[in-house]
């Protein structure tokens, strides 16, 4: 019987490239809003900040990507900022879009991307950390649901290992 062992040299770089590479990459560390993808019918791949890091004279573009099996028309897509705080994120503003101004619809089974862009206001972009949600739903009930931070910086200097540790606080 042979004895498998791992080098632990090797254990380090792969449990920081789980980190790092989503923000090397341009993609950002997220979760579904209730922790399963299983009360949603959309399953997101990726959510994209750009720029990326998103400074005070810039403004943010999100682009989610993901598959469905089915979106019916009259689906909206709901964007919330909340400013991170010690205790409960405090929402700063709400957005309501029509998800077919946004992609062609109907939004045929398979993958799909949509980008919501411009999202913080002047106000907003004065500030340092947010809670970001962005979510699908129609009268019936939720389609999709996801949360990640967002970091707006002076000079677009932002310490990568921030981001991973302070995502895992929201869980």
């Amino acid at each position: 019987m042979s004895i498998s062992h791992t080098h632990p040299n090797l254990f380090l770089p792969l449990l920081l490239s789980f980190f790092f590479l989503p923000a090397v990459l341009g993609g950002t560390n997220f979760r579904t809003c209730n922790g399963s993808y299983e009360k949603y019918r959309v399953n997101v791949e990726t959510v994209e900040i750009s720029p990326y890091p998103i400074t005070r004279s810039s403004n943010a573009d999100i682009t989610i990507t993901g598959y469905t099996a089915r979106i019916p028309d009259g689906a909206i897509v709901e964007l919330t900022i909340a400013k991170a705080s010690a205790g409960h994120p405090i929402v700063s503003s709400t957005k309501t879009y029509n998800l077919c101004d946004i992609v062609r619809c109907p939004i045929r089974p398979g993958r799909f991307a949509f980008t919501l862009s411009k999202i913080f206001s002047n106000e907003e972009l004065k500030g340092r950390i947010y809670a970001i949600t962005v979510g699908i739903k129609d009268k019936k009930d939720p389609m999709m649901c996801v949360v990640f931070l967002c970091w707006v910086t002076d000079d677009g200097s932002m310490s990568l290992i921030r981001q991973p540790a302070t995502m895992m606080e929201l869980e």
